[in-house]
């Protein structure tokens, strides 16, 4: 029995190829800074507490400005 012939599956939407820049002699690759925050132990907590919530980026980031406000706070009263 002869197999129907197979097509190359078609390239999912939005799927696009990564475009290389060419990098030139004598340039170095910058990194990108890292930031401090405290998203991945609010995450933490978060699902100890409500497994099955998540939390939006803008969420995130009042936590994170609520974490080290706190932290300041404290900082501050103990010096």
């Amino acid at each position: 029995m002869p197999e129907p012939a197979k097509s190359a599956p078609a390239p999912k939407k939005g799927s696009k190829k990564a475009v290389t820049k060419t990098q030139k002699k004598g340039d170095k690759k910058r990194r990108k800074s890292r930031k401090e925050s405290y998203s991945i132990y609010v995450y933490k907590v978060l699902k100890q507490v409500h497994p099955d919530t998540g939390i939006s980026s803008k969420a995130m980031g009042i936590m994170n400005s609520f974490v080290n406000d706190i932290f300041e706070r404290i900082a501050g009263e103990a010096s």
